[in-house]
């Protein structure tokens, strides 16, 4: 297929590449998704596409606005999402998601907008054959929002403040508008902003991912956590002890500041509490965290049947 495809959008730059992936989400029920670089840069614009969906999804970093307002898809109606962080420091993005009749000449506003400095990374949604009118993008928008909100993903802070009233739509338009949805929840999912994405829950009863716990000798320290596709979540009500050996105090001390700082922890006496499920990404730090010293995550943290992560997840 030429530069000038279906694949491509309506965008003719000549410069392009187009790379297949196949997602598999947990029905086992494959899709085939079509990531296209529209200016051959791997950071640069790219437009997403899944098999038998009128939708398409644009991607590309805000020093790009000017080159994506260049297209006509760029002043469709839509939904967009904007991703960043408001300091380099911080391990949780910020996030807000919109709606516009014309795409670009809101994006542009918000590029003049001070409350937009954390704004990085764009995601927009729109469709190719002009099925989404303004109140499908209003509807969806508010569909967005409850669903980041219901999720309450632990990697990211929404900026949107209170969620907008839906749109009213023809009672037909709606399951048509709720399949758009999912497709673009499943497409931000599989190119890493999973913000809309609802994480294992720890009442969940789950025999291939099961729960972990991890407790000091005298019980006061205790974790819950779980492996994930996203990684290792420790859940919200996990303590962790304020005690600190010599080999793990000056990092512990690091990193419990920088979270009680973001409102994951919450200081009880001399224990932490966690007020929000947090991904470590690997199991070691959270045990050197709830423990108070160095410890090997693969070992201590152990199912209800006492089998470690290690047995569980290492000895297949």
């Amino acid at each position: 297929m030429g530069p000038q495809g279906s694949l491509a959008g309506s965008f003719l730059f000549p410069s392009w590449h187009s790379i297949q992936l196949l997602f598999v989400p947990k029905q086992h029920q494959g899709k085939k998704i079509t990531l296209f670089l529209v200016d051959g840069e791997p950071d640069g614009i790219k437009t997403l596409e899944l098999g038998g969906w009128s939708g398409m999804g644009t991607v590309f970093p805000r020093n790009k606005l000017r080159e994506y307002g260049s297209d006509e898809s760029a002043r469709k109606p839509g939904v967009y999402f904007l991703f960043g962080k408001e300091n380099e420091e911080s391990s949780i993005a910020s996030a807000y998601i919109g709606h516009a009749d014309n795409i670009i000449d809101r994006l542009n506003t918000h590029n003049r907008d001070d409350a937009k400095e954390f704004w990085y990374q764009t995601v927009v949604f729109t469709s190719k054959d002009d099925s989404i009118t303004r109140a499908h993008a209003k509807y969806i928008e508010s569909r967005c929002i409850q669903l980041a909100y219901e999720a309450k993903h632990f990697g990211y802070h929404l900026t949107n403040g209170n969620e907008p009233l839906p749109a009213n739509l023809p009672k037909s338009d709606i399951p048509v508008m709720e399949g758009f949805l999912e497709n673009l929840n499943l497409l931000l999912a599989a190119i890493g902003y999973p913000i809309l994405q609802k994480m294992e829950s720890k009442n969940e009863s789950d025999m291939n991912n099961p729960l972990f716990i991890c407790k000091n000798a005298d019980g006061k320290a205790q974790g819950t956590a779980r492996m994930t596709n996203e990684g290792f979540i420790v859940y919200k009500g996990s303590v962790a002890t304020g005690r600190l050996t010599e080999s793990v105090a000056e990092r512990n001390k690091r990193v419990i500041e920088k979270l009680v700082s973001e409102g994951i922890l919450r200081q009880d006496g001399d224990v932490y509490v966690f007020e929000r499920d947090y991904n470590f990404g690997k199991p070691s730090a959270p045990a050197d965290l709830i423990l108070g010293h160095s410890a090997n995550g693969w070992d201590v943290w152990r199912t209800a049947e006492g089998k470690t992560l290690s047995e569980v997840y290492r000895r297949q």
